[in-house]
């Protein structure tokens, strides 16, 4: 792989110095055609001289103030890229000198040449090399996640839309495993699951219940009720019927 690259790179620096014999000028190719389309441009502004070197350019209906010796315009073309922009190569028309006189040197031919004018030396056989008592160096081993790798990028909580509006985040929540009961993380990345460990979780025992009793339900236990026999309910019935009958025989035919 290593000599694949240097192959590429060898090959680039050769090729990239072969081309500049057939190059005429003092700049590169590309920045000169950058330079006439600017040209062309400059043909639609007016310019109106205010002294040292500033001027006042009216393109359509924008107004540009351009300092030529400073290198400024209110467009910003020239500040980032060095190359004149419309505005300022009229006034450099207005002024009767070149356009190339203002580009800087790292887009002549002699700064490209200079790049790539150290060679690349070329590797050895591998048979050669020098042999080191080192560890070999591996990739990083990779582990595949469960599921189909997601495309869409994670969006932020308030662009996440809910049936009440942006669904809350759960940033600062402490999740809890279901398998040990540990905090800070899930059964799936649980260690003492991936270790085949079992939890030591207390299991509650039911209480020992003795046979041929009777346990209460809940429902008796809200109430604050026993449960009642058969003959303690017909007791009760018969108490109820020699009341009426007192009561009936004691009042008045």
């Amino acid at each position: 792989m290593l000599e694949k690259i240097k192959g590429q790179l060898m090959s680039r620096f050769y090729n990239k110095l072969k081309k500049t014999e057939k190059w005429e000028g003092p700049f590169y190719p590309k920045i000169g055609k950058k330079l006439l389309k600017n040209a062309e441009h400059a043909n639609i502004c007016y310019v109106l001289p205010v002294g040292k070197g500033i001027f006042q350019v009216q393109e359509r209906q924008s107004s540009y103030i351009v300092d030529v010796i400073s290198k400024h315009c209110d467009c910003r073309r020239w500040d980032l890229t060095g190359i004149p922009c419309c505005h300022a190569i009229d006034c450099i028309r207005e002024e009767r000198l070149s356009e190339q006189d203002f580009l800087p040197f790292c887009y002549s031919i002699e700064a490209f040449k200079s790049v790539y004018a150290n060679n690349i030396m070329p590797c050895s056989d591998r048979a050669n090399w020098e042999k080191m008592n080192r560890p070999q160096v591996l990739p990083p081993v990779y582990e595949k996640k469960v599921g189909r790798p997601k495309k869409t990028r994670r969006k932020h909580p308030t662009e996440v839309q809910g049936k009440n509006g942006p669904k809350l985040t759960k940033h600062g929540v402490i999740i809890h495993c279901s398998y040990c009961h540990e905090p800070n993380h899930n059964k799936k990345g649980c260690p003492m699951r991936k270790k085949a460990i079992k939890p030591k979780i207390q299991i509650r025992k039911k209480k020992d219940v003795a046979p041929g009793s009777q346990v209460p339900s809940i429902t008796q236990e809200m109430m604050g009720t026993q449960p009642r026999t058969s003959t303690g309910l017909l007791n009760e019935v018969n108490d109820n019927m020699l009341s009426v009958i007192m009561a009936e025989s004691s009042q008045p035919s």
